[in-house]
């Protein structure tokens, strides 16, 4: 008796596949169960796997373009002042959206301004130039494509203040799995240098974390909090300034998240708060809606 090879997706026999390997490809997120039969002259064996095919914002597509922070590394079109084409968001085709935060901290009524807090898409990675005016740069250039996003990309997410994520409907929720996260230009050398508004040359006992909440469709918080140091010199072993794409594990959050925020703090800080550039910058962000 010949030997004969079956592969099965989800208990689909897939025609022609009867070689020793398989490839597998899916654009249907959620669980997938691979399954091996061989049937020889003596009997008949099974084996099993299950892939999980998972939505990836990687913020490279298209549509991003028109989303993206600027003229200049400042990012003027973040503030109302730009007028009409002003940016104040993006929502990913998942349903996810990043806006800046609509607030009126001076009494001149309600408007979306960077300084408010919110997420950008940025392409900037000016790694030299220090202060606010590089605001919407990545410390990061790849070696081959000069970009700063992850894994030589070109277009990431920048992170003012306490920004968050949050599906546009008030019913989707989602486990989610990690994404990549790095400083941003104004903050990695303020940590080096120190900087002309008061915030001070990192040093032994210093940190820089952010913080990572989310919540349910019906706002109470799920999982466990994660936190990550973007800047540590706690003790004389401690890695110091985070200067590349480092990956974050969020499956601590809970599998029904629909919102996440973020929360940054630092040791050094004054009567009037954070001394530290509120800032950070993520990519290639994974999950999977329930």
């Amino acid at each position: 008796m010949p030997t004969t090879i079956t592969w099965s997706v989800n208990g689909q026999a897939v025609a022609g596949a009867t070689a020793q390997t398989f490839e597998f490809s899916s654009n249907q997120t959620g669980q997938h169960t691979i399954t091996l039969t061989v049937e020889n002259e003596d009997g008949t064996g099974t084996d099993q796997i299950s892939i999980t095919v998972y939505y990836l914002i990687d913020f490279e597509d298209a549509r991003v373009q028109s989303y993206l922070a600027g003229p200049t590394v400042y990012g003027e079109n973040l503030y109302s002042s730009f007028g009409e084409s002003q940016y104040i968001g993006y929502e990913d085709p998942c349903g996810l959206k990043m806006m800046i935060i609509e607030d009126d901290p001076y009494g001149m009524g309600m408007s979306r301004e960077f300084w408010n807090g919110g997420i950008a898409i940025s392409q900037w990675n000016d790694m030299t130039t220090e202060g606010y005016l590089n605001q919407c740069s990545v410390y990061s250039k790849d070696a081959g494509t000069g970009f700063g996003g992850y894994n030589g990309s070109k277009t990431f997410a920048i992170n003012n203040n306490s920004g968050q994520l949050s599906f546009e409907d008030g019913t989707t929720e989602a486990l989610f799995f990690y994404f990549w996260v790095n400083n941003s230009t104004y903050a990695a050398l303020s940590m080096m240098n120190g900087d002309d508004f008061g915030a001070k040359k990192f040093a032994l006992g210093d940190w820089f974390k952010l913080t990572i909440t989310a919540y349910n469709k019906s706002g109470a918080s799920t999982g466990t909090p994660v936190e990550f140091y973007l800047a540590d010199f706690r003790t004389t072993t401690s890695p110091g300034i985070v200067s590349d794409w480092t990956r974050v594990d969020l499956m601590p959050l809970g599998s029904n998240v629909h919102t996440i925020e973020f929360v940054l703090e630092s040791s050094d800080t004054a009567d009037w708060g954070m001394n530290t550039p509120a800032y950070f910058c993520f990519d290639n962000l994974a999950l999977l809606k329930q």
